[in-house]
């Protein structure tokens, strides 16, 4: 846990933004503003635990930046590596998806529901060995929420469903990095969201490949949008983004707004899973016994 804090410290600052997905500030805001979404009987431990969670919703993309391997494909699924919309020649299912199309191909497209998944799964049983008021389940807790809410806000961006993911195949690269972060961070001080209200989830891997249908549908219209933004101009400045805000500034409120009430659900749907158990806010310490301690 202290290897993790540091390299939180450490890469925040050293990392450019245009590696960032959704940003690390839309990552935070995204984890903050769901907080507040959660039930009575658990907010108050991720009230208590507000800074921890919103600073390390960052790390699977420390993580990726640092080439650790197997994290890249984690944040994505390029949709349309399947044919086309709604993509029904890819199994939902892993394993039938690598029999189907191959490890390699797999792999290259994305991995991002099936890494959700397997992370929620982990945050159902934190949940049930806090209910047991087992060691470090507490902890657990706070680390599978604050990397599952990354997953989760990764899933409701545009352009990690798409190939065409930068628009480097119709001469727009940068877009990812214009809209994920520089269009947040010049919006986010007048952000009105709206009001969206969504059940538990308790069904991740349908919830994922939901949402990144859901979000692949927004590319083409973003990429029109902005060649209209772009046209005539030598650079992408203040002029570019007032015209661009007025098409894209609606997508990114609305699928920030979604990632919010999602993380906030799928969050809900885990402790349920988990029988709706107890989470103090910390464990009553007895004391340890000799060797008895994981350090």
């Amino acid at each position: 846990m202290r290897a993790i804090a540091a390299l939180v410290v450490l890469c925040s600052f050293a990392l450019p933004v245009s590696l960032r997905a959704w940003g690390f500030t839309a990552h935070r805001f995204i984890m903050d503003q769901a907080i507040a979404r959660l039930p009575d009987e658990i907010r108050p431990f991720y009230e208590r635990n507000r800074t921890f969670m919103i600073e390390y919703s960052i790390v699977p993309d420390l993580l990726r930046n640092l080439d650790v391997p197997d994290e890249p494909p984690r944040h994505f699924l390029d949709m349309d590596g399947y044919g086309k919309y709604p993509f029904e020649a890819l199994p939902r299912d892993y394993d039938e998806a690598v029999r189907t199309f191959g490890l390699k191909k797999v792999e290259e497209n994305g991995l991002l529901p099936w890494r959700a998944t397997d992370i929620y799964g982990r945050l159902v049983q934190a949940f049930e060995r806090a209910g047991r008021q087992e060691g470090y389940s507490l902890d657990d807790i706070k680390l599978m929420s604050a990397v599952l809410g990354h997953y989760v806000a990764d899933a409701h961006m545009p352009f990690h469903a798409a190939l065409n993911y930068d628009g480097q195949l119709t001469g727009q690269r940068g877009i990812h990095s214009r809209f994920e972060s520089q269009l947040f961070e010049r919006m986010q001080g007048s952000l009105a969201l709206p009001a969206v209200t969504m059940p538990p989830v308790r069904d991740m891997r349908a919830f994922m490949f939901d949402t990144l249908l859901k979000s692949f549908t927004y590319t083409e219209p973003l990429l029109e949008a902005d060649r209209r933004a772009a046209a005539g101009l030598a650079e992408y400045g203040d002029t570019y983004f007032e015209r661009w805000s007025r098409d894209a500034g609606p997508v990114l409120t609305q699928r920030v707004a979604d990632a919010i009430a999602a993380t906030a659900a799928v969050f809900t749907g885990a402790w349920e899973e988990a029988g709706r158990p107890a989470v103090p806010l910390e464990f009553t310490r007895r004391p340890a016994k000799i060797g008895g301690e994981r350090r």
